[in-house]
């Protein structure tokens, strides 16, 4: 029940309306009837775990885990490439002395700076400044992607996270 916890009950009723326009189809009736959980009592809450189980997957890790093989983790550490080091420096430098300067009106946003040195960080041609005349084999020597290369070409499975869609683009133009 996690889920109801986290969205309001009109967008979950929404949702439910949606897979199910029949059964869910009174708004007011739905959000009046379930809107306070910590009242129920235990008829009440089977009620609406009845009406909710078609449309919610519950899985419990005990039940799941018994199918996965052993979790094995290998975090990699990868050092940046020269040119992201340089471009590190770079943003360091000027960020430092815009702001030491001051400069007012165009305030640089230490915000700003840590969206730029994670972008250096990610790839240093995700800046739009970046010299995109570098192609190929260039460009994934750039950062640390051609690991995953030798990775893929040796058959190893790789869970990527980022929150850069550029990035994941980016990647998978190489895969």
């Amino acid at each position: 029940m996690l889920f109801l916890i986290l969205i309001s009950w009109l967008t979950y009723r929404a949702l439910l309306h949606f897979l199910d326009p029949p059964k869910f189809r009174n708004k007011d009736d739905f959000v009046q009837n379930y809107k306070i959980l910590s009242s129920f009592n235990e008829k009440e809450l089977t009620n609406l775990h009845t009406l909710l189980r078609p449309h919610i997957l519950r899985r419990v890790i005990k039940d799941v885990e018994k199918s996965l093989p052993p979790k094995m983790e290998r975090i990699m550490r990868v050092d940046m490439s020269p040119l992201q080091k340089q471009y590190y420096k770079w943003i360091l430098e000027r960020n430092l002395h815009d702001l030491n300067k001051g400069v007012r009106g165009n305030q640089i946003s230490p915000l700003n700076i840590v969206v730029e040195l994670k972008n250096c960080c990610n790839h240093p041609f995700l800046f739009e400044s970046a010299d995109h005349g570098y192609g190929g084999h260039r460009m994934i020597l750039s950062s640390g992607q051609y690991l995953l290369l030798r990775l893929h070409e040796t058959n190893h499975r790789v869970l990527i996270f980022s929150q850069m869609v550029r990035m994941l683009d980016s990647i998978s133009q190489k895969a």
